[in-house]
């Protein structure tokens, strides 16, 4: 929908839906020059309309927008915030005339939506494990052998407890649904990031930039990806992006998550699970680059700021890692976070992480890595951020500096057979 259609339909001027939009309120697509109202973005515009009805403040609509893009309300501490936030406006509105009555009536009986549809959620969801039906897809990371289960304690479709042992002397373990190699983080510049503070400290600026980022992928995912894929995603400690998009999995994809951290894994597997998850998914907890995975599996990767924070404790292209696990028809997806004359915000990012890489948040340098194994199918600068906030994930970046997320798509590169 056009903006003028919009603006027949809602009742609402031109200038106040440019505010919206330049604001961060509103994240509509651009096609052609030209903004394109979706239905999710429609969806946005008339909670905004709604609240401005129960006259909460635009910086408090903000605000829960942001809340609703961090985690769809699938989070304990982000429900904690929203019945925060309407609890103290009803406190506001009770001490106002009683013309306001039927505006609290309002309020509560949407709050009181709220809990039931997130307590059912909670209720009924049961606990998930390990799938048996993806046991097919580890090896042993040391001889590509057969994993060998032992004391399994399992249900019909999970392993919830077991230990794991090649021939070869490999051994690991599932817990509690978890596969735990034993490879454990070993930078002391890092922790397990379990109440998701690199998402709740951001400024809801900047997670209306991640939010443009995540429509982009959203498209590239939807308009290029069949059902019964393979998916990986890495580093989840830094930034989860399919926590927050199980709508693009099908019930016949599988979702393999790798952290290092595996209090980070069950921390997202609660939320998920409170969700409900609609494929099989792994998780597994592993700091080393050979995880417990058979080779050629990957049918596609998502990349959300995974080759940034792999660039934070190593050397070179997270994605080179990861080829001898892609099929050779593979497609990528991703954010790279990356600076444009930030010269202050690397120097401060490598005092506070000694063991960075320098060619960190560095495009130039990522596109010419990823094009000698892969080939660019699209890609977009989302825009910037001139100012991160004091946060545990961007503290570094300096205030006025631009820092950009360039969204990309690739694929393997795939050799012909009159090319060989």
């Amino acid at each position: 929908m056009k903006i003028g259609e919009v603006v027949k339909k809602y009742g609402i001027s031109v200038n106040s839906l440019y505010f919206y939009i330049n604001k961060g309120l509103l994240v509509p697509p651009r096609r052609n020059g030209q903004y394109q109202f979706d239905t999710k973005t429609l969806k946005e515009l008339e909670w905004v309309l709604a609240l401005k009805k129960m006259e909460f403040s635009l910086k408090t609509i903000h605000r829960l927008l942001s809340l609703r893009r961090i985690s769809n309300f699938a989070s304990l501490d982000d429900r904690e915030e929203f019945r925060k936030i309407y609890k103290e406006h009803d406190l506001f509105l009770s001490r106002k005339e009683e013309s306001i009555a039927l505006i609290r009536e309002q309020l509560n009986n949407e709050l009181i939506r709220f809990e039931e549809q997130y307590a059912l959620k909670h209720d009924l969801t049961p606990q998930i494990g390990f799938p048996l039906a993806a046991l097919n897809l580890l090896c042993c990371p040391k001889c590509g052998g057969e994993l060998m289960l032992h004391n399994v304690q399992m249900s019909q479709k999970y392993v919830f407890h077991a230990a794991l042992a090649c021939r070869c002397g490999y051994n690991a373990a599932i817990r509690s649904g978890i596969l735990e190699t034993g490879n454990v983080n070993t930078s002391k510049y890092d922790k397990p990031d379990i109440t998701r503070e690199l998402y709740r400290d951001l400024p809801s600026m900047t997670l209306s930039l991640f939010e443009r980022s995540y429509r982009w992928l959203e498209s590239a995912v939807k308009s290029s990806v069949s059902n019964g894929k393979v998916w990986l995603e890495s580093y989840v400690n830094a930034w989860f992006f399919f926590h927050n998009h199980l709508n693009l999995l099908h019930h016949d994809d599988v979702l393999i998550v790798i952290d290092k951290f595996p209090e980070t894994l069950m921390a997202y597997k609660a939320v998920i699970e409170r969700q409900g998850a609609p494929c099989n998914i792994l998780y597994i907890a592993d700091s080393s680059d050979t995880p417990p995975l058979r080779r050629g599996i990957i049918d596609c990767n998502m990349d959300f700021f995974a080759s940034n924070e792999h660039n934070f404790y190593h050397p070179g292209m997270y994605l080179k890692q990861l080829l001898p696990y892609l099929k050779p028809q593979c497609e990528l997806f991703g954010v790279y976070f990356f600076f444009k004359n930030g010269h202050k915000s690397i120097r401060k990012c490598m005092a506070d992480y000694p063991e960075s890489f320098k060619h960190n948040f560095n495009v130039q340098w990522f596109f010419s890595e990823i094009k000698q194994d892969f080939h660019i199918v699209d890609t977009i600068d989302c825009g910037l951020s001139l100012d991160s906030g004091s946060n545990l994930g961007l503290g570094f970046h300096v205030p006025g500096e631009e820092l950009h997320l360039q969204a990309y798509h690739a694929c393997t590169n795939v050799i012909l057979p009159s090319e060989s």
